[in-house]
């Protein structure tokens, strides 16, 4: 055989192996398409159970469990206050913000802020939001003078799980440690407006 022609058939076989590696990788979602060696594709069809279904797993035959008594989910830390002026002041004298001021915590606070404090409050916290601007009752909170200035972390912490007045709570929402932030960003604003001088 011709050794020209020999090598011209290896590299045309070469090139028929890579397209057809190249081509069972390929997914079209419109139609169904060939597998290659199904059997060690065991990742794409997954063995778990659907949500909602029944297995013969557990007992009582359900895919969902009930979170077994006593147990809280990680990352979250239970509060026991009551949604009063009690309940406010005892978190004011008991909870300790757990984050210091720094870069990070601030920047993350800004954001938090931004997206849910802002449309009430104002973007330094004036009480000149969107929503107070449309009759509904705005209060400041950005002056380090006036009475959410005067507060103590814990003390907005749980207004801001609980709730207050027209105020809802915000505890599905935000996440606890992303409320703790909020809160050292709106120091910094009540520090701008100390600072400032009188007009």
């Amino acid at each position: 055989m011709n050794t020209a022609f020999a090598k011209h058939i290896k590299l045309t076989g070469f090139a028929l192996v890579l397209l057809a590696a190249s081509l069972s990788g390929c997914r079209v979602e419109r139609e169904p398409n060939y597998e290659w060696l199904p059997w060690l594709n065991y990742m794409f069809f997954s063995s778990a159970a659907e949500t909602n279904t029944a297995n013969t797993v557990f007992k009582n035959k359900l895919t969902n469990q009930v979170p077994p008594a006593g147990t809280i989910p990680r990352g979250f830390t239970p509060l026991h206050f009551t949604a009063d002026d009690a309940g406010r002041t005892a978190a004011g004298e008991q909870l300790v913000n757990p984050f210091k001021p720094d870069e990070d915590t601030l920047k993350r606070g800004k954001v938090v802020f931004t997206t849910f404090c802002t449309p009430c409050h104002g973007t330094t916290g004036a009480g000149d939001g969107p929503v107070s601007k449309r009759g509904m009752p705005g209060f400041p909170i950005g002056a380090a003078d006036n009475n959410a200035g005067k507060w103590p972390d814990g003390y907005l912490f749980h207004i801001v799980t609980y709730g207050r007045g027209v105020m809802p709570s915000y505890a599905s929402q935000i996440k606890q440690e992303d409320r703790w932030k909020a809160i050292l960003y709106l120091r910094t604003l009540q520090q701008s407006a100390k600072a400032a001088p009188t007009p």
